[in-house]
């Protein structure tokens, strides 16, 4: 790649992240919030998401909240996202208050491959059944998969059902 190729690149990349922010100015109930740009999209695709599924959240207002992104009455519910560019597929810890999570992992083209949704009380469950497990877990990959705490305790949408 040449220089000219990597600095387009990096225009484009410059462009989309000022409309984004413009974007979140305009629209912060649906794209607002701090500079972390994948959280933002993340919080975006789990709005969409959970209303597909009859929910009605809205953001929390604010750049920064602990234990919840998004409230719909008594749902608090805690988004995080897993990108291709964590080696690692651990992200930080589940933090209170939340009552939902949804977790999103971001594949080819930064596109959801799988969702995670997992309540609280499927989280206590899991817990009472599994008592080394931790009540405030770091949130990784594995728990997508079907020995995992959503994929036992919660419920892994893909394919099709992650289309937002």
């Amino acid at each position: 790649m040449s220089d000219t190729q990597i600095q387009a690149a990096i225009d484009k990349y410059l462009q989309a992240r000022h409309e984004l922010l413009l974007l979140g100015e305009v629209h912060p109930s649906r794209i607002g919030g701090n500079d972390n740009i994948i959280g933002r999209i993340g919080e975006f695709i789990a709005l969409r998401f959970l209303e597909r599924l009859g929910q009605k959240p809205v953001r929390v207002e604010g750049s920064s909240n602990p234990g919840f992104d998004l409230i719909e009455g008594a749902i608090q519910t805690q988004v995080k996202v897993m990108t291709e560019e964590n080696h690692t597929g651990r992200n930080v810890r589940l933090t209170e208050p939340w009552t939902q999570l949804v977790l999103i992992e971001l594949g080819e083209h930064y596109r959801p491959t799988r969702i995670g949704l997992l309540t609280r009380e499927q989280h206590q469950q899991s817990c009472r059944e599994n008592p080394t497990w931790s009540a405030s877990p770091y949130v990784k990959r594995t728990m997508l998969g079907p020995k995992g705490l959503i994929g036992r305790y919660g419920r892994v949408y893909e394919g099709s059902e992650v289309i937002v």
